[in-house]
């Protein structure tokens, strides 16, 4: 009888562990924002992507975005995630500028996203490519 109790109380000690360790390990973290998938930057074209594609390409709609009276606009992706309060950290940040025709235009800002300035209309833009002037 005795063995018995003491079994259940040890697998009753052990659930508990496990459930406060679990609760304490949920408590430290933290996300704000949506994930998006930076790869589809490589697809944006200036003067022809619209907000709604540009979504559709990162896979999210922006977390922000800011209209201007011109009807332009900047819109801000943005997804932080934080373990262990602020000790093990993400983020990553991408700014985009539509003009007036609702048209991509331009990155403004990136944080944390790889390759951001490489791509432009699908094309790679070799950024360590240097022109030098011919001589006559």
């Amino acid at each position: 009888m005795m063995q018995g109790f003491v079994v259940v109380a040890r697998r009753l000690f052990a659930s508990l562990f496990v459930a406060i360790a679990c609760g304490l390990g949920l408590a430290a973290c933290s996300t704000t924002g949506s994930s998006f998938d930076s790869s589809g930057l490589r697809y944006l074209v200036a003067g022809q992507t619209t907000l709604d594609e540009a979504s559709g390409l990162l896979h999210s709609a922006p977390t922000d975005t800011y209209r201007q009276q011109d009807g332009s606009a900047m819109a801000r992706w943005s997804h932080k995630a934080s373990m262990v309060t602020d000790a093990i950290y993400f983020n990553q940040e991408l700014w985009l500028a539509f003009g007036p025709d609702g048209r991509f235009q331009r990155i403004v800002k990136s944080e944390n996203i790889p390759r951001a300035n490489m791509f432009q209309g699908g094309a790679r833009v070799d950024a360590n490519a240097v022109s030098y002037p011919t001589q006559p």
